[in-house]
């Protein structure tokens, strides 16, 4: 085209629609700040509460599949049942006779420990469950208790009933409040 002139065009921010579009993204970024941490203990919580409770769900199966019982206990060495109510350092499950774990006997699942910020306490002074061949867990009901050190996470309760299966609460089992050390 002959005598057409082409202006050259830029596209571009204007100064204060850069400091409007920083002024948001600055906004963002402080409520992430606090948002953040507390969604990742909430992660944190829901994977440690739901890896135990199929843990659970796997030794009841287990116990009855086998015929014999079947043993969930706390361990911090990852190869024999500790003697304490702090299940922080992950769990054994395995077949046994004995409710002791020895060498011979099938090892079938290595739970691993909370994660970072969680605190997992037995109540009820159970040191382990041990789930008969008919499915129950025999002794008395007992509870499990997460916690996130923080505080940031909402604390989650398994209550465990002599038949066997957990149910998941956001209460103690008798409904009152849970208190985090």
């Amino acid at each position: 085209m002959a005598g057409y002139s082409q202006r050259a065009h830029q596209d571009g921010l204007t100064l204060p629609e850069l400091l409007a579009t920083l002024t948001v993204v600055l906004i963002i970024a402080v409520g992430m700040a606090d948002f953040l941490p507390r969604f990742l203990q909430e992660s944190r919580m829901v994977t440690a509460v739901n890896g135990f409770v199929a843990a659970l769900h796997l030794a009841r199966s287990e116990a009855i599949k086998r015929g014999r019982q079947v043993v969930l206990c706390p361990s911090r060495d990852r190869l024999s049942c500790g003697n304490s109510l702090d299940w922080r350092g992950g769990w054994l499950l395995f077949a046994s006779d004995d409710r002791e774990r020895e060498p011979h006997e099938p090892l079938l699942q290595v739970g691993p420990p909370p994660g970072r910020g969680i605190h997992m306490h037995a109540g009820n002074h159970r040191k382990r469950i041990v789930y008969q061949p008919d499915g129950s867990s025999g002794g008395t009901n007992s509870t499990f208790t997460f916690c996130g050190r923080d505080q940031r996470a909402t604390p989650r309760v398994i209550c465990l009933s002599n038949t066997g299966r957990p149910r998941l609460s956001r209460t103690r089992c008798n409904g009152k409040p849970v208190v985090c050390p």
